[in-house]
């Protein structure tokens, strides 16, 4: 039976939505919000897109829609998983400064739980890129066996107007 809301119980829809309040926690923790103001706001707009648009994809009515928003889930995913990847690049390379803590050791600390965090959530975004993979490459084995909406449609059309020409004929 269909439910307006069936995403929902989509695993895309729900690691997505994991990932994405992870990464409003991670860039409040450890962004700065005046220097990184235009990092944080995009991490975090990647970061809702991708669940956003599993949803917004699942109501549009027609797989090849759907296809398409899934697959922009799937870039804002890869987006957000480059911003992670520089981001611990700049961490252990020094060029990005951890602030948190007032002594040499407690940055330390900081700095290795910070990348512990990125990397937790790095194998989570891997893990929605294969989810993502999967559910398109099933979508699109649907789509190629049983056709679009709008191909049922039309064909349903010239049915309805073949009937009516033959109906019309025998009078």
């Amino acid at each position: 039976m269909y439910h307006p809301e069936g995403y929902k119980k989509l695993l895309t829809w729900q690691q997505g939505m994991e990932i994405y309040q992870l990464t409003k926690d991670f860039t409040a923790k450890y962004l700065d919000p005046i220097k990184d103001a235009r990092l944080i706001a995009h991490m975090n707009d990647e970061a809702r897109s991708v669940p956003q648009n599993i949803a917004e994809g699942n109501k549009r009515g027609n797989t090849r829609a759907y296809l398409d928003f899934l697959g922009f889930s799937r870039a804002s995913n890869e987006e957000l998983k480059g911003d992670y990847e520089e981001l611990k690049r700049e961490y252990k390379e020094g060029i990005r400064k951890v602030k948190i803590g007032k002594n040499k050791e407690q940055i330390g600390k900081n700095k290795e739980e910070m990348i512990r965090e990125i990397d937790e959530i790095l194998t989570k975004i891997y893990g929605e890129d294969c989810m993502l993979g999967r559910q398109i490459a099933g979508l699109e084995k649907r789509f190629v066996a049983k056709g679009s909406e709008q191909e049922k449609l039309s064909n349903s059309r010239k049915d309805c107007l073949k009937k009516q020409i033959s109906d019309w004929n025998r009078w």
